[in-house]
């Protein structure tokens, strides 16, 4: 009885062993399953220039990624218009990837705190026509 139960103890600790480690989940329906820890947040900006100003918007846009590396937060990604465009894209574009909600809402809170990148928001303002953010979570394959 001792050995039968010792067996189970091995068979279900190997078993164990050999499960990946994966995060809190819930399972759903026919294998779906949901994560129901954080989740990767992707932020993208939208810059439409005003005539003429493309230049000037990716410049500010640069001075912003760096007052972002001054703040100790992540630069991101900056994305110019290609000449082969349809021509509806924006002519900048922003993107960064957080861990989770959380660090995006603290991304936010540093950047309404610091005058240094509300003063480039401001003359950002001037130089564009349009504005949009989009906010995404990461989906697996």
């Amino acid at each position: 009885m001792a050995k039968f139960f010792r067996r189970q103890i091995l068979h279900l600790a190997a078993g164990a062993a050999a499960l990946p480690a994966v995060s809190p989940a819930t399972v759903l329906g026919q294998g779906t399953i949901v994560p129901t820890n954080a989740i990767m947040i992707v932020e993208r900006t939208h810059y439409f220039a005003k005539p003429g100003l493309a230049t000037e918007v990716l410049d500010l846009r640069r001075k912003a990624c760096a007052v972002r590396l001054s703040m100790g937060l992540p630069v991101g990604e900056i994305f110019i218009k290609h000449p082969r465009g349809d021509g509806s894209e924006p002519d900048v574009a922003w993107q960064c990837t957080f861990a989770d909600a959380a660090a995006r809402e603290a991304d936010l809170a540093a950047r309404a705190a610091s005058t240094e990148f509300q003063s480039v928001v401001a003359q950002m303002l001037k130089q564009i026509v349009h504005f949009d953010r989009q906010v995404f979570s990461i989906s697996t394959l």
